[in-house]
């Protein structure tokens, strides 16, 4: 541990926290918190924060987090989250953001996004956004959208939108 109360209160084994506040409280063996308050509160067995608030609170077991504020606050158990604030708040188990704020509150289990603001708020369990602001509001179970503003708002669940505004 290398910063200012990094690595202070119950360290796992092999774990590694480099920053102020890095893995402050209950970091999970063989995890990995690089940036100032990344992965500071229960971090889980083998998950990965790197930047600044990444993984922050309650980061999931084999969770990855990378950006200033990714997988911030409640990231599931496998979920993945790459980008300024994707996947910042309540991303569920396997559930995988890629793209600033895509994923960024409520992303359901198992569910995708990937491009700018894609599945950006309520994004139901197992639904696949691709493309920027494609189902990025209260987008139902199920659901596909790819493509620029597919599905931006209110998509069913089960619902396809595919090309650049359908189903908007």
């Amino acid at each position: 541990a290398i910063g200012n109360q990094a690595g202070q209160t119950t360290q796992g084994t092999n774990s590694v926290a480099v920053g102020n506040a890095a893995g402050t409280t209950t970091q999970g063996a063989s995890a990995t918190a690089v940036g100032q308050a990344a992965g500071n509160s229960n971090q889980g067995v083998s998950a990965v924060a790197v930047g600044r608030s990444a993984g922050q609170t309650t980061q999931g077991e084999y969770a990855v987090a990378v950006g200033i504020s990714a997988g911030s606050s409640n990231q599931g158990n496998l979920a993945v989250a790459a980008g300024y604030y994707a996947g910042y708040g309540t991303q569920g188990t396997s559930a995988v953001a890629i793209g600033r704020s895509s994923g960024e509150s409520s992303q359901g289990a198992n569910s995708v996004a990937t491009g700018y603001l894609a599945g950006q708020t309520t994004q139901g369990a197992s639904a696949v956004a691709v493309g920027p602001s494609s189902g990025r509001t209260t987008q139902g179970t199920q659901a596909v959208a790819v493509g620029y503003y597919a599905g931006n708002s209110a998509q069913g669940g089960s619902a396809v939108s595919v090309g650049q505004q359908a189903g908007q």
